[in-house]
């Protein structure tokens, strides 16, 4: 019975020695957490060091997107970490939450090996609801660090933005206007490295690429080709818009002008005025009928899409259109006879006015749909 007695002291005795030491071993493991200062500092050790699976186990993601050990490691990647010798930690700032909690916020300057800093970088520690063994405080870093925050895409007006597959959000977008080129997205918080980027146009060839979100702002307008189904609208207008000036300058209407051209209906007005004193120079009189306008065999030169930054202005192309035409109207002609009263005779024929020429139109798109912007055209003088 002594015996026994005496075993079970020593037993109970050697399971306090292992509680004390064991208990010991876990402050002294988990003492670099205890402050926020040092749970950085063995945090920061950890990355230079490239220690990336006990890095992860030292975040706190409660306040930002939820990474597995992957995109962890690949977002740690990205900024490069490993690549410098040592930093130097300033604290900024000490904070409550709204539910109490305690934040410590820091900058950090990473350095090379002969001290001149590379990069700078603000972490937040955060103290932890559970404390180590129920007596020292437990400080974790906040993700954050691994977020590319506030990163800006612009692409064309009325594109489609898509993200590793995921399309952006529409309250990513912002100042958008009426008539505006380009569209703008603020991305608050991604992962930083890479992402791939798809952009959409109704107007524009699909553009794919890739972005380091490490690098910040990116801009794609100016990288996308018109599509065919666009060179063809705005091919279809040009014919149209010629017309309309040609049917002007013989009936002397240009009512429809001013609908038809409404970003340039001084411009084409002026145009038609001018075609006009072709069509029915010296005494010759104008007659409100025609018979036909016709544009043919036609050749179309695109510039390269152009975006501007003002606030209201469209995406816009220039046009070098080269055509045939074919202006059919009525005019007073001689006939070589005198009338008994002593004037020269004269009867109205249909008179052909067929020939070759070129003319330069800015295309505008909005509203879904493409606007003559601006026109340059000569007077043609050619009578058949």
């Amino acid at each position: 019975m002594k015996v026994f007695r005496r075993l079970l002291i020593k037993f109970i005795i050697l399971v306090l020695v292992i509680i004390v030491f064991g208990g010991a071993a876990c402050l002294v493991y988990n003492y670099p957490q205890s402050t926020p200062e040092a749970a950085l500092e063995q945090y920061l050790e950890l990355l230079t060091d490239n220690n990336l699976e006990k890095a992860y186990e030292c975040l706190d993601q409660s306040e930002n997107t939820v990474m597995t050990q992957s995109e962890y490691e690949s977002a740690v990647k990205a900024r490069k970490y490993v690549l410098y010798d040592s930093w130097q930690v300033e604290e900024t700032s000490r904070r409550q939450g709204t539910n109490g909690e305690s934040y410590v916020d820091f900058h950090v300057e990473f350095m090379n090996a002969s001290g001149s800093t590379q990069i700078e970088g603000d972490f937040t520690v955060k103290r932890q609801s559970n404390e180590i063994l129920g007596v020292m405080a437990q400080w974790k870093v906040l993700s954050g660090h691994c977020m590319v925050s506030d990163l800006t895409i612009t692409v064309p007006a009325d594109s489609t933005l898509y993200l590793d597959q995921e399309k952006a959000g529409s309250s990513w977008l912002v100042g958008e206007s009426e008539n505006s080129s380009k569209d703008t997205y603020v991305i608050p918080d991604i992962l930083a490295g890479t992402v791939n980027v798809v952009v959409r146009n109704p107007i524009l060839e699909s553009l794919e690429t890739t972005l380091d979100t490490t690098e910040g702002s990116a801009d794609y307008s100016g990288q996308m080709a018109l599509k065919e189904s666009a060179e063809s609208a705005c091919k279809e207008l040009a014919v149209a818009a010629l017309k309309q000036i040609y049917v002007a300058a013989v009936t002397g209407d240009t009512d429809d002008l001013e609908t038809f051209f409404e970003l340039c209906a001084d411009e084409a007005a002026g145009i038609a005025a001018d075609q006009s004193e072709e069509f029915y120079r010296e005494d010759s009189v104008t007659y409100a009928d025609f018979e036909s306008v016709g544009i043919y065999d036609y050749e179309a030169e695109f510039g390269e899409p152009e975006f501007a930054d003002d606030e209201n202005s469209a995406i816009t192309v220039s046009l070098n259109f080269s055509y045939h035409y074919n202006v059919q109207n009525e005019e007073r002609v001689e006939t070589g006879e005198i009338w008994a009263d002593g004037e020269n005779a004269w009867e109205v024929q249909t008179v052909s006015h067929m020939g070759e020429t070129q003319a330069e139109f800015v295309m505008s798109y909005y509203d879904e749909e493409w606007h003559v912007a601006s026109i340059s055209l000569p007077v043609i003088p050619e009578t058949e």
